[in-house]
């Protein structure tokens, strides 16, 4: 049997339906990626030729596929189409990253029928206020409205409801509702949570949003004070900033170990924490062979933070062509080597800032971006 070694993140479209201040949306329609001559489907939405092209060449490599990363899938118009698709190959976890607030019931169903496990909703906001002016042309009412129909599709067993996650920016504009966040996503019914600061944008001057201007320690205590709050609520944190140990840590023996039992209940900590560290430690980075971003255009990255052109394009390429690339395996052994090349010589402090899920308690180990 083929070993499923990839996640696989999919951009199905270019286009977003709101325009949030910290957002390249927030100054554009529609996102271009490279190569620039090659264009996606209609309205930016990749096609499905292509779709069908990749899930036959790599989704049996995979063990996770993420629909959403740069633009909102829902907007895609064969959504449902895709995720039948992507169950007929027999993904083990698939997850969505959205606003939620183009889910339709016919999608609902398609998300519930087809087995998604997650999906996470991005909500920089506790109340109507913040969240309508973060997230520019987005409505708190029809945001709770989308949230009930996920909740009123999945029916009352557990085992048939897609884990409800929260995403959320942290920025000036919503700093204070941080310390809200784990009592709200309890009151909406979400098991995880997932935090990331804003950081700088290509092509967006969002410096007024930018926490880097802050008191590095209370912000820390900030971010633990949420994350014990969340624990406490049973939620798990699935995504967190790196936090230097808290100012009063109990260091005995006896201290230590609650601190560990703590890291492991919370999700900061545990195996897929521990095999990234090894990988990042012995392949310089545990993404490049391991993760793929398929863009609408069938541009084919090594990692969400990749700003060069692709390794690869689809339908063009088959997965040996993607897997054995010349520029992968430039990538990898620039990393191995500690002579990273292209976007990976900048990238340690935005993948701090935006997704890893990193905990340390050694000195000077924090990303206040």
């Amino acid at each position: 049997m083929r070993r499923r070694h990839l996640e696989l993140i999919l951009d199905l479209t270019s286009t977003c339906n709101i325009r949030c201040v910290m957002c390249y949306f927030s100054t554009t329609d529609q996102l271009r990626f490279k190569p620039y001559d090659l264009d996606a489907g209609s309205m930016g939405n990749m096609e499905l030729t292509v779709f069908h092209h990749l899930a036959s060449e790599l989704f049996s490599h995979a063990h996770t596929i993420g629909l959403g990363c740069s633009a909102e899938p829902l907007l895609h118009p064969e959504f449902s189409k895709i995720l039948h698709i992507s169950r007929e190959h027999r993904v083990p976890k698939i997850w969505l990253q959205t606003n939620l607030l183009a889910l339709s019931d016919a999608k609902a169903h398609a998300i519930v029928e087809h087995g998604v496990q997650t999906v996470a909703v991005s909500i920089d906001g506790t109340t109507k206020e913040t969240y309508e002016r973060i997230r520019a042309g987005a409505s708190w009412d029809r945001l709770h409205s989308r949230l009930e129909l996920l909740r009123r599709t999945g029916g009352s067993a557990s085992r048939s409801r897609p884990r409800l996650r929260i995403t959320f920016a942290w920025m000036r504009s919503n700093r204070e509702e941080l310390k809200s966040l784990p009592a709200f996503a309890s009151s909406i019914g979400a098991r995880e949570i997932d935090v990331r600061f804003v950081a700088p944008t290509v092509g967006l001057d969002n410096r007024d949003e930018l926490l880097n201007d802050a008191e590095p320690d209370e912000l820390m205590d900030e971010l633990w004070m949420v994350a014990r709050d969340a624990t406490s609520r049973g939620i798990r944190l699935s995504a967190y900033p790196a936090m230097k140990r808290e100012r009063d840590a109990d260091n005995s023996v006896i201290g230590k170990i609650q601190r560990k039992v703590w890291l492991l209940k919370s999700g900061i900590d545990g195996p897929a924490r521990w095999r990234r560290s090894v990988l990042d430690r012995f392949a310089g980075c545990s993404f490049p062979g391991r993760m793929l971003l398929i863009r609408p255009n069938g541009a084919v990255l090594p990692c969400p933070f990749w700003e060069q052109e692709p390794i690869a394009v689809i339908p063009r390429d088959n997965s040996r062509a993607i897997l054995e690339s010349v520029g992968l395996e430039r990538i990898r052994t620039g990393l191995r080597n500690g002579c990273p090349v292209s976007s990976c010589q900048t990238c340690d402090a935005r993948k701090d800032a935006l997704f890893r899920p990193i905990f340390s308690t050694g000195k000077g180990a924090t990303e206040t971006n």
